[in-house]
């Protein structure tokens, strides 16, 4: 295993991305040499009526949690960007946390090819699958 920690990665969530996301309160649960399991917890901001988590949450989430998965893949952070997000809905979550399991499906030097699964915290149902495409753009 790398040098990148479950520390590093939660600073990661906390001073990398927009501060509008500060605001969803993600975190990391662990890291492994390939991926990351990230929560998001649940809250009326992210949700509709009847406490629907809206799809726009789910893909920030993702987007978000994806930084994690490859940076720990790769052993720390470096400027990246999404390519490609191709998300697939499978069932609903409603006034759940939603935990993210995500993985690095195939690196080259640039490019990264990832997979991440949301699912609900309280029941485990599969809720998303997203596959992504990001660019690594080079060293902090």
């Amino acid at each position: 295993m790398n040098d990148f920690t479950r520390d590093d990665a939660q600073h990661v969530l906390d001073t990398v991305m927009t501060p509008w996301l500060d605001e969803l309160g993600m975190t990391v649960e662990e890291l492994s040499e390939n991926g990351a399991v990230v929560r998001l917890p649940w809250h009326e901001h992210i949700s509709r009526d009847g406490g629907l988590v809206t799809g726009q949450a789910l893909m920030s989430f993702a987007d978000a949690a994806m930084v994690v998965v490859i940076s720990s893949a790769i052993g720390g952070f470096q400027k990246m960007a999404t390519i490609d997000m191709t998300t697939s809905f499978l069932a609903a979550a409603y006034n759940t946390d939603i935990i993210a399991r995500g993985e690095v499906l195939r690196r080259g030097k640039r490019m990264v090819y990832g997979r991440i699964d949301l699912e609900s915290a309280d029941t485990g149902e599969q809720i998303a699958l997203i596959q992504t495409t990001w660019t690594l753009l080079g060293n902090n």
